[in-house]
């Protein structure tokens, strides 16, 4: 890429989604809140616009679903003007500057190497990973999590609770297959009732979803329970008769 390029598309693309490296100089009390100049800028060009600042400011609240306070120093729902924008006490603003040079690494050194790029090119943003949220985790990720620090209750209610919050958002991936794969990692552990458990909340929400009563089965057979697990491979099979890992497992148990 041409340095003209890459100039350009630092200016343009990348500045519309990464403001948390800056630093301001403010102006007097009583002038207008938004800064005139900045300074201490580590990642963002010396001579950014005031206006695709705040548009940058804008779209980075969205894409990780906070506002200023969470990198800089301030206090909820206080004038701009009263921020220590200069600060670097707050770790995630350090991280975000690393997170803008690897963003800007990418779009611009490594997409750039592909053979074949749409038009326009697809470009990484902040909201690809983030998705509206800080700590960009998967809903596996975060229920396991949550397992790891208050069990098998605490992440059937942490579920309900991102569900009742999220769902229909852009956020997490409600589908029948997530809970599904939480209940294998569990089962992999060896904490084969806490899987059995998932799988039950999943049933609430898809009872007609073959692939977690299968799973079901899995998880039985794993604890040596065959006369259950054929059981639920039965009845994955009447939910989807062209399920051919149950029509095996049942071969297999010589229980067809």
């Amino acid at each position: 890429m041409s340095q003209d390029r890459c100039n350009g598309w630092f200016r343009s693309a990348y500045l519309a989604f990464w403001v948390a490296a800056l630093t301001v100089v403010m102006p007097a009390a009583g002038s207008t809140q938004i800064p005139e100049e900045f300074t201490n800028l580590k990642v963002l060009p010396d001579d950014i616009e005031q206006r695709q600042l705040m548009n940058a400011m804008r779209s980075f609240s969205r894409g990780l679903g906070v506002r200023c306070e969470y990198c800089h120093v301030g206090e909820p729902g206080q004038p701009l003007r009263t921020f220590d924008f200069a600060s670097d006490e707050k770790e995630p603003k350090l991280k975000a500057r690393e997170m803008m040079r690897m963003v800007r690494a990418i779009n611009g050194e490594h997409l750039t190497n592909l053979s074949e790029r749409s038009d326009p090119a697809i470009e990484v943003q902040c909201a690809t990973c983030h998705h509206g949220q800080a700590r960009p985790l998967t809903l596996q990720q975060a229920l396991l999590e949550s397992y790891a620090n208050g069990g098998i209750t605490g992440t059937v209610q942490e579920y309900r609770h991102l569900r009742e919050r999220y769902f229909g958002t852009w956020t997490y991936d409600f589908g029948e297959q997530q809970l599904v794969g939480v209940a294998q990692q569990l089962g992999s552990r060896g904490s084969h009732e806490d899987g059995i458990a998932i799988l039950e909340l999943n049933l609430e929400f898809f009872p007609q979803s073959a692939v977690t009563v299968f799973t079901q089965g899995e998880i039985y057979l794993a604890q040596g329970d065959t006369a259950a697990a054929v059981t639920k491979y039965r009845a994955s099979l009447e939910l989807d008769p062209d399920n051919r890992a149950a029509q095996r497992r049942l071969s297999e148990l010589g229980g067809v």
